[in-house]
């Protein structure tokens, strides 16, 4: 067998191929049939021919250029010659480390320093780094530097948002005195906002200094020192408590829009209302049940409360009610809520205020403490504020309840318990007309409610607030019936009763 290498076939355009397409002569193709045919291959590079060709990594023709420091070793010597090693600082080990860290080695004086030119917000991680720095950091905010300090700070703190320090110094004040028991820490709150009062600093700095103090989650609240700072504030802002209470006993006579006579005690109730909220219920947001927002309303609200043995319902409408526009001032109006009918949920929104602040009164009894809110203190409350100055409409009082379903079950059920189930049925059907014409969740809302009332409820209870909603949808029905062009209402009063229906069942 032949092993020699076998000769490669090239499928080219060959004589014999050409002779029978191309008109050319037999003697033209024989003079050439031996002659050799120019290939085009990739050759290999040892090849003499090919030896100049550029190869596929290599960039130019030739060797490949060596590494300058290997042609020139006294350029490397030079660069190490120049070359500035640091040596850097080793670790202290376990028996050297100190309580202050790399501070330890530093003056006392040094370490004061320092401490001057560090923000109140490092100062607070620093004080719970260990009882030294809590020791050294206390006498340093004990001295007449930090005194300095502090005043400089408030006298720039309302030309400069960003350089506000009241939030941070009372975070610094919590931090420091968490190990101190709470006399002593209320001591050392009182001694920094009577220096920040006295020197001119805003009412809403302070506030803003007593919620970063108290700042905390809901568990580890303690409410009867939310009392004694509500207890501090009073006595620390002059006058305040007194003109609180002066609200309570001004008549209705003096808060009437229409006397101009009237604008002083306006103008001076609107003040108060500002510097209240900015003081007590300044949690970064103006909702009262927000954070320790509502704590702070309820000890306020107690307060008040203790001291004339009945409901401070003129407090309530101080700090949530709505306002309006007189002689280019915004006032206070105590007649609006009185005087409104509430359909849209446009018009619901100037009830949101009252609200939520009865949301927080509600979110604070949830939390099982001692406090003086329970659900028959709740609806007397709710009551009150609802027939102040005058009664309000249903459609208004139903509103209020609707923005926070959680105060439906208090007033159904406290009206079937005092045998006024006519009112109770006369709530839930006008409930499920309002949530109807605001293209809300019928059934969504009512469920829960309801399920709340039958859970409450007595079964001979639960079957007379069902046939006292089932009267007032006929006689509703009824009445649309009744005038003339009115028959969306009509419409939507079956509309409305056909989704509510399924959960009325829920009572029988």
């Amino acid at each position: 067998m032949d092993k020699s290498t076998p000769r490669r076939t090239y499928n080219l355009r060959s004589a014999d191929r050409t002779t029978q397409n191309s008109p050319v002569s037999r003697q033209s193709l024989e003079n050439h049939r031996n002659a050799s045919v120019s290939l085009r291959k990739r050759n290999s590079a040892t090849e003499e021919r090919c030896s100049r060709k550029r190869r596929r990594t290599q960039q130019t023709h030739g060797l490949p250029f060596s590494s300058p420091d290997a042609i020139n070793h006294q350029r490397a010597f030079h660069l190490d010659e120049h070359k500035v090693c640091s040596k850097l600082t080793t670790r202290l080990s376990i028996e050297v480390e100190t309580s202050y860290g790399s501070f330890g080695k530093l003056p006392y004086d040094a370490v004061i320093h320092i401490l001057t030119r560090t923000p109140y917000n490092l100062l607070s991680r620093m004080v719970m780094t260990s009882s030294c720095w809590n020791q050294t950091i206390g006498a340093y905010m004990r001295s007449g530097a930090f005194r300095r300090r502090w005043l400089l700070d408030i006298d720039i703190a309302p030309s400069s948002k960003p350089l506000d320090p009241f939030f941070d110094m009372g975070k610094l004040v919590r931090c420091l005195t968490i190990n101190y028991e709470w006399k002593a820490r209320l001591d050392c709150l009182k001694s920094f906002m009577t220096l920040a009062y006295e020197s001119g600093a805003l009412i809403a700095g302070l506030g803003k200094m007593i919620h970063a103090f108290t700042n905390r989650p809901d568990e580890d609240i303690v409410l009867e020192q939310i009392d004694d700072i509500v207890a501090m504030l009073l006595a620390l802002v002059s006058g305040l408590k007194d003109d609180l209470s002066a609200v309570l006993f001004t008549p209705e006579t003096d808060r009437e829009l229409e006397e101009l006579d009237n604008m002083p005690i306006l103008r001076e109730e609107m003040k108060l209302r500002k510097k209240t909220l900015n003081l007590f219920l300044n949690n970064g947001s103006s909702d009262p049940a927000h954070g320790v927002n509502k704590y702070f309303l309820s000890s306020l609200m107690k307060v008040f409360k203790t001291a004339h043995n009945a409901l401070p319902t003129a407090l309530f409408y101080l700090l949530f009610s709505p306002t309006t526009i007189q002689d280019d001032e915004e006032v206070i109006h105590w007649h609006r809520l009185s005087l409104l009918s509430v359909v849209t949920s446009e018009e619901a929104e100037e009830l949101k205020p009252l609200s939520r602040a009865m949301c927080a009164l509600i979110q604070c009894r949830n939390l099982k403490h001692v406090l003086p809110w329970s659900k028959n203190t709740i609806f007397n409350l709710m009551e009150e504020i609802t027939t102040y100055p005058n009664p309000w409409s249903m459609s208004t009082f139903v509103a209020l309840n609707v923005l926070e379903p959680e105060l439906v079950p208090i007033g159904v059920v406290a009206r079937m318990n005092r045998n006024h189930e006519d009112e109770a049925g006369d709530i839930i059907c006008t409930m499920k007309m309002l949530l109807h014409r605001w293209d809300m969740d019928v059934y969504g809302v009512m469920e829960s409610i309801i399920d709340t009332i039958k859970a409450v409820l007595k079964p001979y209870q639960r079957r007379i607030l069902f046939d006292r909603c089932w009267d007032w949808h006929q006689r509703n029905i009824d009445e649309h019936r009744n005038q003339m062009g009115h028959f969306s209402d009509i419409r939507a009063e079956i509309e409305s009763q056909i989704e509510v229906m399924p959960v009325l069942m829920k009572l029988l």
